[in-house]
């Protein structure tokens, strides 16, 4: 392990850099880690390894899509992680330089599928002479894993939200279902150019992954490719439920207009009534006893039998 006034992890203050050797025998391997390096530190890892100047001003740009460039002494690999709090989807860009005996790993914050995938190849001791290309391999796996508890969730949500719909759609529903089905599109934005990157190092074109790691990337591959199918059946079971809510909503609406127009026309013959017998003219209002019975019976048998013919016809 090189000490810690090594020029490619800074000076000796620096907290954000770490290498370690890896595996053993002929197919040891040195992983330098960085989270969030400095220009001192990009620049000697760059002179150090001999890295390509567009891959390096990926580095310091940071938001790209995964993929995969192949520079002849290495590979320049973007890979993304996926985490979510409460209902946000945060994506976590890793950037990674594959060579035949180093692995480089940068990113902007920390990362627990590092760790995690430290763990498994330590333990792995009948995998651990597979090389760097095999620990790359176990990271990615990592980040994949991570996203079917999440789909789950999800597929969960969307049973709660169909249930919501169909009981008591609110406009809160609706913020959920939209909510939703962003957060599905996000995922499938990063799952999409992940599969293809996988399948990529699971083929011969490149020389720096061995053939044993890209059975590995096979099944990686077939994994996202599953993942992207569970993202698009999520997104048409949502799809069903926008449909359903607005269903819902159109019949709730054609119900209270429903109502609205049988009370109008209810009230319409008393308005008539009433406006009629309270003109001002010298025979109205009547002075008689039987009109003014008459006038009152008719106010409450006109709207009774108007309900009665109705509930007859089926509109309420």
């Amino acid at each position: 392990m090189p000490s810690k006034n090594d020029p490619m992890l800074g000076s000796a203050t620096d907290v954000n850099a770490r290498a370690l050797t890896l595996g053993h025998g002929r197919n040891a391997f040195k992983w330098f880690d960085y989270l969030s390096p400095n220009e001192a530190q990009l620049d000697a890892l760059q002179k150090q390894f001999d890295l390509h100047p567009l891959a390096m001003e990926d580095v310091r740009t940071y938001d790209e899509r995964a993929k995969v460039l192949d520079f002849g002494s290495h590979l320049f690999i973007t890979i993304h992680a996926l985490t979510r709090e409460r209902e946000d989807i945060i994506d976590h860009e890793l950037e990674v330089f594959l060579g035949r005996n180093y692995l480089i790993t940068i990113h902007d914050e920390p990362m627990l599928d590092l760790e995690r995938a430290y763990k498994r190849f330590q333990g792995d001791t009948q995998r651990r002479d597979l090389g760097p290309d095999y620990f790359l391999y176990l990271i990615a796996d990592e980040m994949t894993n991570a996203l079917f508890p999440m789909l789950d969730q999800i597929d969960d949500e969307i049973d709660s939200a169909e249930a919501e719909t169909l009981e008591r759609a609110t406009p809160k529903t609706l913020s959920r279902i939209f909510k939703l089905k962003h957060t599905l599109i996000q995922m499938r934005r990063s799952a999409a150019p992940m599969r293809d990157v996988m399948n990529a190092l699971a083929g011969t074109r490149y020389g720096i992954v061995d053939n044993k790691t890209a059975l590995y990337y096979r099944d990686l591959y077939d994994r996202l490719s599953r993942i992207y199918e569970l993202i698009e059946t999520a997104r048409d079971l949502l799809g069903n439920t926008l449909d359903t809510y607005l269903s819902v909503q159109s019949n709730r609406l054609n119900e209270v207009t429903k109502t609205l127009t049988i009370i109008a026309t209810i009230f319409l013959p008393i308005s008539f009534i009433v406006g009629w017998g309270g003109m001002n003219f010298e025979l109205m209002p009547f002075k008689e006893t039987v009109m003014f019975w008459l006038v009152n019976g008719s106010l409450l048998l006109i709207p009774l039998g108007m309900l009665i013919y109705f509930k007859r016809r089926g509109w309420f």
